[in-house]
């Protein structure tokens, strides 16, 4: 009878450190350090995948532009994508601010060439809107938004003609 009271109590105590592990790991979550080190990797900002982690999203698209405010940012995220059938420049105005951290927009043609548009930190925001020429090339064209601990994000872009 010891000897399976002796077993149990071991299968137990493995069951604790399991569990002990489980939730150590829950609680350290996925942490930001993907966004940091994809930050400058136009490999990584090139790829159709979107990776990001946010909180308290907003976002709308019209025809001539669009609003993006976001309390906590980490990664990359697609916020425009448009077919072109010839190269042609478009101007796009921007207001782009934050409170944390450190954001850029870029361009990403059809070849996955990444070009930053915009880069924003908290002492670099935009006074009003800037505006910023993109040359589009025939084929897809991306604007992707790239951070890593990122608070209170505020950018709106005005497409004009």
């Amino acid at each position: 009878m010891e000897g399976k009271v002796e077993k149990m109590l071991k299968g137990m105590k493995k069951v604790r450190i399991v569990l002990a592990v489980l939730l150590c790991l829950s609680v350290s979550g996925c942490g930001n350090g993907f966004a940091k080190a994809e930050y400058e990797s136009a490999e990584k900002i090139a790829k159709a995948e979107d990776h990001y982690a946010k909180e308290r999203s907003v976002a709308n698209t019209t025809d001539t532009g669009c609003s993006i405010t976001v309390s906590k940012f980490d990664g990359r995220e697609t916020i425009w994508s448009d077919m072109t059938d010839e190269a042609q420049d478009m101007e796009m105005d921007f207001s782009f601010s934050l409170s944390k951290g450190k954001a850029k927009v870029v361009h990403i043609d059809d070849e996955g060439s990444v070009e930053t548009v915009i880069e924003c930190l908290p002492e670099t925001s935009t006074d009003g809107f800037v505006t910023k020429t993109v040359s589009l090339t025939p084929g897809q064209n991306r604007l992707k938004l790239v951070g890593y601990d990122c608070e209170d994000i505020d950018l709106q872009i005005l497409f004009t003609e």
